[in-house]
């Protein structure tokens, strides 16, 4: 049921203006945002106080005959008119945007799409429990899908469309945390050497950067600097090298051009690099991997673990991987300088080669220079 404000407005008394006597009247509208927002009128030629309240009683059942039409906005009108304008102003990744999209078309939409957003309730959230629960979608599932209703229902909100979030904390199904596989640096050096060729250096990025695969596979070579050795991260001198002989290698060095890609300069599949590459080069090596879970963001859990490992810095680690929140990472609290940031890089080729690399840096500028001109 929609809550209605009975405002009365104001109504001034009779003020003498060029065009004759005149009322001024105030009221409260409804903005396209849904937030209220105050409007006055002069209103002249009327017979007197009277017919004046009678015209700010209309303005009245005007504005919240307005206020009745946001208010009975549906779930996927308000997703539409109100949460993807909102997702474009806070730049949200496109990634993480297709992952709502798919999430609101497969999960939400068939159960919550036709009802108005202001009578969702918290039994139409134990309903929508109780149905993915039982058609056998993991608690994970479950929790990620109500952390997406409970931004667009805070959003809602926060626009005063209403009070409060259908979505309680009791509702969020307990998840069992498990242990993110990792592998060790000797497994990590045995992977890389036992990649094919043309993709040894993709895996030696993976490795010693953390970075996601996506990231990785749309890097273009104006995204490298050699001389100061950045991408978005410090790195050190072994991936300068490997990015100096991905280079050498490549056909397509253009600043536009892929760092990696297939030799007809197209973009490489990640499913297709996971399946037909990383997993044979697993399965050849007898490191297990269990399904779906033993992917290119091994190499990101890796290089965290060994950054934690070898520094004692979980700040470092949550640098690597660029969480926004450190509790992301874990609940610990540090500082970072930008020395200590490179350090994260040193701290993962280090444990992999060793001293290997100690005096390499000289030389990695060299073919720097030569990989360039």
């Amino acid at each position: 049921m929609t809550r209605r404000s009975y405002q009365q407005g104001y109504i001034s008394e009779p003020v003498r203006t060029r065009q004759g006597i005149a009322y001024r009247i105030r009221y409260r509208l409804r903005d396209a945002q849904g937030k209220w927002t105050h409007k006055s009128e002069t209103l002249h030629g009327l017979a007197g106080k009277k017919a004046a309240r009678a015209v700010l009683d209309q303005r009245i059942r005007e504005s919240e005959n307005k206020t009745i039409e946001i208010r009975d906005l549906t779930v996927l009108d308000f997703v539409q008119a109100y949460w993807r304008p909102y997702l474009e102003r806070k730049q949200v990744k496109p990634s993480t945007k297709r992952s709502y999209e798919s999430a609101l078309k497969l999960h939400i939409a068939p159960m919550f799409g036709n009802i108005r957003v202001s009578v969702v309730s918290p039994l139409h959230m134990e309903g929508f429990l109780k149905m993915k629960l039982e058609s056998g979608a993991s608690p994970k599932t479950v929790r990620n899908l109500l952390g997406l209703l409970q931004g667009i229902f805070s959003l809602a909100v926060d626009n005063d469309l209403i009070s409060r979030s259908p979505i309680r904390d009791r509702h969020k199904p307990q998840v069992t945390r498990e242990e993110k596989p990792t592998w060790s640096p000797s497994q990590l050096k045995s992977i890389v050497e036992g990649a094919p060729e043309q993709f040894r250096s993709l895996f030696q990025c993976a490795m010693l950067t953390g970075a996601r695969l996506g990231e990785l596979l749309g890097l273009q070579w104006k995204h490298v600097d050699f001389f100061d050795r950045k991408l978005e991260i410090k790195f050190g001198p072994g991936l300068l090298l490997a990015l100096n002989i991905q280079k050498q290698n490549s056909q397509h060095t253009a600043s536009e051009h892929f760092v990696f890609c297939k030799q007809n300069g197209d973009p490489l599949n990640p499913d297709v690099l996971r399946r037909d590459v990383l997993y044979p080069v697993l399965d050849r090596l007898s490191i297990p991997r269990a399904s779906r879970a033993a992917g290119f963001h091994t190499f990101r859990h890796s290089a965290a673990t060994i950054v934690n490992q070898q520094t004692g810095n979980l700040k470092l680690a949550q640098k690597l991987l660029g969480h926004s929140n450190l509790s992301t990472t874990a609940d610990v609290y540090t500082h970072t300088s930008p020395e200590a940031e490179r350090s994260a890089a040193h701290a993962i080729e280090q444990a992999i080669y060793g001293n290997l690399f100690q005096t390499v840096p000289q030389i990695g500028n060299r073919n720097s220079s030569e990989a360039l001109n």
